[in-house]
């Protein structure tokens, strides 16, 4: 029986699960590990927070090399070898506790392993679907769905990782994180063995170069990055837009309770409507594709990022969560609409060499704009008060528009000519 046009195989499709069951893991151990902290290690508010950090930590310190390093590895294998990582890093605790072990350097040691799994997954699979779809015209389908996984964990991960820490507490809900890991392991090895049947080579790793040095390639990866109209122009919108972000995710649980009298729980109803809007956004740019083009749909896409920031900060009167919910929808549809299009976008304009080092490159700037933000965020709060920071945040934002217009992206001709003669390369 023939295929829906629709269908983009079962090696997609197995990455797509593998993906989904980690992103699951991500969120149970966000719920699980601070709890763990608390109740078997005794940590303070301090330990917690920093607990925190580890978690993002590695992103500044092997951001960049990641790139050459699962390029060299080979994107599916690098996969792998991160969820094992991250698997380790998640079931040594719960049986160190079971052991009777309280050192907190443990707990650290663990995060910081979860968190380097985390870098490599993420510049790996966000590389790794035009090794298994060959038509580039299905790669912006792929990424909806990866993207649509991602959102819903967003959405639905906090409660499930809570029903999971209920039901096992937290040593059982990193337990099951241990295995949701494992799981993806078993996916993504799958589709190795399947190309490996097929004498598919795109899975084996690029040879080493044993005349370039690790540094050489990450200068090259960043060379690559500045020197691409589009990929230099998508790096710098994701980056001040994180910034503006960033110091909007610091502040609006403290806005909201603190300034605006909301309570914790119409505030969680607020948050959760914001958060349908990401997969909205993902459905919505298929479309918006069909009319604009992937570029200035992209730009399009970045006027409810920032306006939606706008509109929460401005809530106030008797009710102000609709206005709260107003503007986390909009963040919500612009991000879901503007994530699948940059990550398709940066496929189609890198060569297959370049394409994890380009993933590394911009991660490494537009997360790390992220801590920076928290700091302004905080500094502008204590000085200026929450409502003035709160829409600092949103002009921060904006000016992820000054590289988007200075690009091709808003020209639907250009950044389709450039992808051309790429693929002509």
């Amino acid at each position: 029986m023939a295929r829906s046009p629709r269908w983009l195989g079962g090696q997609f499709h197995l990455l797509w699960g593998s993906q989904s069951l980690s992103l699951i893991g991500d969120q149970i151990t966000l719920i699980a590990l601070p709890l763990v902290a608390v109740e078997s290690f005794h940590a303070g508010p301090f330990a917690v927070g920093a607990l925190g950090a580890c978690l993002r930590f590695p992103f500044l310190i092997i951001g960049l090399p990641a790139g050459v390093w699962v390029t060299r590895r080979g994107l599916l294998r690098s996969m792998i070898a991160a969820d094992v990582l991250r698997g380790i890093g998640v079931a040594v605790l719960p049986l160190a506790i079971i052991a009777g072990a309280r050192n907190i350097g443990l707990l650290f040691a663990g995060a910081l392993a979860i968190g380097a799994g985390t870098v490599f997954f993420q510049v790996a699979y966000q590389s790794v679907v035009p090794e298994l779809i060959s038509d580039d015209e299905r790669w912006h389908a792929a990424n909806t769905r990866l993207s649509l996984s991602e959102s819903l964990a967003l959405f639905a991960g906090p409660a499930l990782g809570g029903l999971a820490v209920a039901a096992l507490t937290p040593k059982g809900g990193l337990g099951l994180d241990a295995l949701s890991y494992a799981a993806s392991v078993a996916g993504l090895s799958a589709i190795v063995v399947r190309r490996r049947r097929a004498r598919d080579l795109a899975v084996t790793p690029d040879p080493p170069r044993a005349t370039t040095k690790l540094r050489a390639e990450i200068s090259e990866g960043i060379r690559y990055v500045r020197e691409n109209r589009v990929l230099n122009a998508i790096m710098w919108t994701g980056a001040l837009y994180n910034l503006g972000s960033s110091m909007y995710d610091a502040l609006i649980v403290v806005f909201a309770v603190k300034h605006l009298h909301i309570s914790p729980v119409r505030f969680g109803i607020v948050i959760g409507i914001g958060a349908i809007g990401f997969p909205v956004g993902s459905l919505i740019s298929k479309y918006a594709n069909a009319k604009l083009g992937l570029g200035p749909s992209l730009v399009w896409a970045a006027i409810p990022s920032v306006g939606g920031m706008i509109v929460a900060a401005s809530a106030s009167g008797h009710h102000p969560e609709i206005l709260l919910a107003a503007g986390t929808l909009l963040v919500g549809v612009g991000q879901g609409c503007f994530a699948v299009n940059a990550i398709t976008l940066r496929q189609l304009h890198s060569t297959p060499s370049m394409r994890a080092r380009a993933t590394s490159v911009h991660r490494f700037l537009s997360w790390g704009a992220l801590p920076i933000g928290a700091v302004i965020a905080g500094a502008v709060g204590q000085t200026l008060g929450l409502r003035t920071a709160m829409l600092a945040s949103g002009l921060v934002a904006c000016l992820c528009f000054i590289p988007l217009l200075k690009s091709p992206l808003r020209y639907r001709a250009a950044s389709e000519r450039l992808a051309v003669e790429l693929d002509a390369v």
